[in-house]
């Protein structure tokens, strides 16, 4: 049974594998049967490596983001956090100026 700071530590080692094109380990962090909600839309795991990540990736190396952990909990096996984001710079020579919120679910 993961504790909070265990769980906080896990969420905040997938952003920095993101913003450091470190793909292996952003791999290694999803679970197999990990779902992944964005814009409406839902993603198997397979689906999102094969072409989302990527651009995740590019965009997050791209463009700083600070992120607040908003609540964590931990009942039995699961647990969830959910946080908060600033994400303000540049993209492909477009502004980028967004607030974001995201929930991840941990078995």
């Amino acid at each position: 049974r993961a504790t909070g700071y265990e769980l906080s530590f896990i969420l905040t080692a997938y952003h920095r594998a993101l913003a450091n094109a470190d793909t292996s380990t952003a791999v290694e962090l999803l679970a197999p049967h990990a779902v992944i909600l964005e814009s409406g839309g839902s993603e198997t795991r397979a689906e999102y490596l094969s072409h989302h990540l990527p651009a995740d990736i590019a965009f997050a190396a791209a463009v700083p983001s600070e992120r607040a952990l908003v609540h964590l909990s931990v009942q039995g096996a699961l647990a969830w956090a959910a946080s908060t984001s600033a994400t303000r710079g540049s993209f492909r020579g477009r502004n980028v100026d967004s607030l974001g919120a995201e929930l991840i679910v941990f078995e």
